[in-house]
């Protein structure tokens, strides 16, 4: 969220617009598309992706794009102890392709 608040970034926008080099074009297409949710876009194939916003050229690039926005996968194991407590074990992982030139070392 911290780089939607300095880019002025609103919710309703894709999230690919904190990238530098995303086209405006490109990017308002992917904003028109709401019938795809956002997390929907990483299992997509490059060429599927390119047709999908109809600029099959940059669909290589997007895909990577995508693949470099930062997620996480989670789990959960909850386990009852007693009456009044639990045991919750949280397992994060990174799901994203790490480029020091996008995240640099924040």
């Amino acid at each position: 969220f911290s780089n939607m608040v300095s880019r002025r970034i609103w919710r309703s926008q894709t999230p690919l617009r904190q990238f530098q080099n995303v086209p405006e074009v490109v990017a308002r297409k992917l904003e028109r598309k709401t019938d795809i949710e956002w997390n929907r876009f990483a299992d997509l194939s490059p060429s599927d992706l390119g047709e999908l916003l109809g600029v099959p050229k940059l669909g290589k690039i997007l895909h990577k794009k995508v693949h470099q926005f930062p997620r996480l996968e989670m789990s959960a194991f909850i386990q009852p102890i007693t009456r009044s407590l639990i045991r919750v074990e949280l397992t994060l992982v990174p799901s994203f392709e790490f480029d020091i030139t996008v995240h640099d070392y924040s």
